[in-house]
């Protein structure tokens, strides 16, 4: 694998890391929002995490950076930083492309890992964490 599969706009979704059974899955949502990445050779990615409710205006923008590498698999890392109104939101992202299954029907690629709130905003505090996975989008 390279690093440069990672470029592409990818669906996120991160879940509170709840360990019981719930009811209603909206209980484990944490966000929902567009992730667009572009990886460079050099293992330097960017991008944007926008989160707006399907077919509105972008709510709120978050820049990522960070990097990334490539053994077996590709790994990353980055940090987002909210744009105004935001600019108090910053998290960090950990995660890895997920097995690409040789005899899997209609797979796509998916990035899975956790993210870590890194600072206070709203009265939320730092230190809460998720579980995320995105899945990338046709023709990205």
């Amino acid at each position: 694998m390279n690093v440069m599969e990672l470029t592409g706009t990818y669906t996120y979704r991160s879940f509170l890391e709840v360990p019981d059974p719930v009811d209603d899955f909206n209980k484990l949502r944490f966000a929902q929002a567009e992730l667009k990445l572009v990886a460079e050779p050099d293992g330097t990615v960017r991008g944007e995490l926008i989160l707006s409710d399907p077919g509105e205006e972008p709510l709120i923008i978050m820049d990522m950076t960070g990097s990334a590498s490539a053994s077996s698999r590709v790994s990353f890392t980055l940090s987002g930083r909210g744009r105004p109104p935001i600019a108090d939101f910053h998290y960090e992202y950990d995660g890895a492309i997920l097995r690409h299954w040789e005899t899997g029907i209609d797979q796509r690629m998916v990035l899975a890992g956790t993210v870590l709130r890194a600072e206070p905003h709203g009265g939320a505090p730092a230190g809460q964490t998720a579980s995320f996975l995105a899945v990338r989008r046709d023709g990205a």
